[in-house]
């Protein structure tokens, strides 16, 4: 607790340990909901997906992290997540997201994001909201304006869905997004991390507005 107090009052960017003490918690935190998401599989199911974010602050010793579920259309939460915000001067995020078979991490850094799947780290994200391969080093998807109200999203070089911008006011039923062609499992997955990452990032962002 003393070390996260002065780290507070420093603004220091949390190190490898506390970043997996801090994933420890959420993954504890987030288990109750976690037993309410539904299973879903293809990528026609995703399609479910409604913008409706349901999220709350949980104190844990001097800092917070906020707990929530994306929901179906048919307010069924779908994703759990849990966000942690380590101040201005920090200046870096931890996002943690939970489906009933895949975990996504994405620690939000001033210059990129680093995106782990599965507790392996497998892309970057930049400030521009393009996704690189953790390997290959090669772009392989990414976020980009469509319209006022739509976002693009575009996995290996292919527009593969829109996705209703989540900081846009929406009907509570608002599906958050559609598809445009099927996808293989590597396909889905990139997809599934470009979505997640703007949808709870972006709505939590509008709420503090």
């Amino acid at each position: 607790m003393i070390e996260d107090l002065l780290r507070t009052i420093l603004g220091l960017p949390p190190g490898v340990n506390k970043v997996n003490k801090d994933l420890a918690q959420m993954r504890i935190a987030t288990r109750p909901l976690l037993e309410q998401v539904i299973p879903w599989e293809s990528d026609k199911e995703l399609e479910l997906l409604s913008l409706r974010v349901d999220a709350k602050s949980q104190k844990d010793g001097i800092e917070k992290i906020i707990v929530g579920s994306v929901l179906s259309i048919y307010f069924e939460p779908m994703v759990v997540f849990a966000w942690k915000d380590y101040g201005k001067s920090a200046r870096e995020n931890l996002l943690y997201c939970r489906t009933i078979n895949k975990e996504l991490v994405f620690r939000i850094k001033p210059h990129q994001t680093e995106v782990y799947l599965n507790t392996n780290l497998v892309a970057y994200i930049s400030q521009d909201r393009t996704m690189m391969g953790y390997r290959t080093k090669k772009t392989i998807g990414g976020i980009r304006p469509y319209s006022g109200d739509l976002l693009s999203v575009v996995v290996l070089g292919k527009e593969s869905g829109h996705l209703f911008n989540p900081a846009r006011p929406h009907s509570e039923v608002q599906r958050a997004l559609y598809l445009m062609n099927d996808m293989n499992e590597e396909e889905e997955g990139i997809f599934l991390a470009l979505v997640l990452y703007e949808l709870i990032t972006r709505k939590l962002e509008s709420k503090k507005k």
